[in-house]
C-alpha cells in the first residue's frame, strides 16, 4: 500500500510540474485605438501596470491617409534600472487589403528601439502593430510615434514647372522690351 501512495504521488507531483510548463501568458492587448493625423504627426503607446511578468500584447493603431504619403514610425521602450523590464518583439505596418511592411529593430535589452518607414504610402486605411512581452513584474510600457508627411502628386509638378517657365517668359520678355528704343 506504501509503495501505491508514493507512486501517485510521484506522478501527481510530475504532472504538476508538466502542467505548469504548459500555463499560457495572458494577452494585456490595449483595445484598437484609431490615430488622428491632422497635423502629420501622433504619440502612442501602452503603460503596463505591475504584476504582468510573461505576458504579451499586441497592440494596434489604426490610421488613415488621403493622399501619397511617406511614412515614419519609432518604438521604444526603456527600463529603468538594472531589469530589462519589456521586449518590443515587432513593429508591422498593415494596409487594408492586409498587405504589410515589417520593421527594423534597432536597439534591443535595457532600451528597445524599433523604426520603420516607406516612401510613396498610398491613400489608404492602414494600422500600425507593436507586439511584445512584459519581462518583469515591475510597471513599465513603450511609446511610439507616427509621421505622415504629403509627397506633391506629378500634377503639382508639372504646375509649379509651367509656373517657372511663364515667370521665365515674361521677365525675357521684359528685357527684350526695354532694350527696344521707343
Amino acid at each position: 500500500m506504501k509503495k501505491i501512495t508514493s507512486a501517485l504521488a510521484v506522478v501527481t507531483l510530475a504532472g504538476a510540474a508538466l502542467a505548469s510548463g504548459f500555463a499560457q501568458a495572458a494577452v494585456i492587448s490595449q483595445p484598437p485605438q484609431t490615430i488622428t493625423l491632422t497635423s502629420g504627426a501622433n504619440y502612442f503607446g501602452h503603460a503596463v501596470t505591475l504584476g504582468n511578468e510573461g505576458n504579451t500584447f499586441a497592440d494596434r493603431y489604426n490610421f488613415t491617409t488621403s493622399v501619397f504619403s511617406d511614412f515614419g514610425s519609432v518604438v521604444s521602450a526603456f527600463s529603468p534600472g538594472l531589469v530589462d523590464g519589456i521586449q518590443i518583439t515587432g513593429l508591422s505596418l498593415f494596409n487594408s487589403a492586409g498587405m504589410s511592411l515589417g520593421g527594423v529593430q534597432v536597439l534591443d535589452g535595457e532600451i528597445d528601439l524599433w523604426k520603420l518607414s516607406t516612401a510613396h504610402l498610398a491613400a489608404d486605411s492602414y494600422y500600425l502593430l507593436v507586439s511584445g512581452k512584459v519581462l518583469a513584474a515591475t510597471p513599465t510600457g513603450y511609446s511610439g510615434s507616427l509621421t505622415v508627411s504629403a509627397i506633391p502628386e506629378a500634377d503639382s509638378y508639372a504646375m509649379l514647372l509651367a509656373g517657372l517657365g511663364m515667370v521665365g517668359y515674361l521677365a525675357r520678355r521684359r528685357r527684350s522690351g526695354a532694350a527696344t528704343p521707343v
